[in-house]
């Protein structure tokens, strides 16, 4: 069974996410999100919801990548690729 608490921080992760790509004035395809290794589960969500959610709602993709010298808690959130560039391939 998951925690509130589980739920609650899966929640925050999101909103992180996409507050950042909605402070952009381009449509992201592509988002990577670099944590330390214990926020990996809450940055993916249950059953990848989070990932499901910004696929489904915003048509971007999550990259998850994990880094022990990131300090728990804190992340990196980079746009690594619009549909400008998509469309520039």
């Amino acid at each position: 069974m998951l925690f509130r608490s589980q739920l609650v921080e899966s929640a925050l992760w999101y909103d992180a996410v996409v507050g950042k790509i909605k402070k952009l004035n381009v449509k992201v395809k592509e988002v990577e999100v670099t944590v330390n290794p214990i926020d990996a589960n809450n940055v993916i969500g249950h059953k990848k919801e989070n990932i499901t959610k910004l696929k489904e709602v915003y048509d971007v993709d999550l990259i998850l990548k994990q880094d022990e010298e990131m300090k728990q808690g804190k992340s990196k959130i980079e746009i690594t690729k619009t549909y400008n560039d998509f469309l520039e391939e």
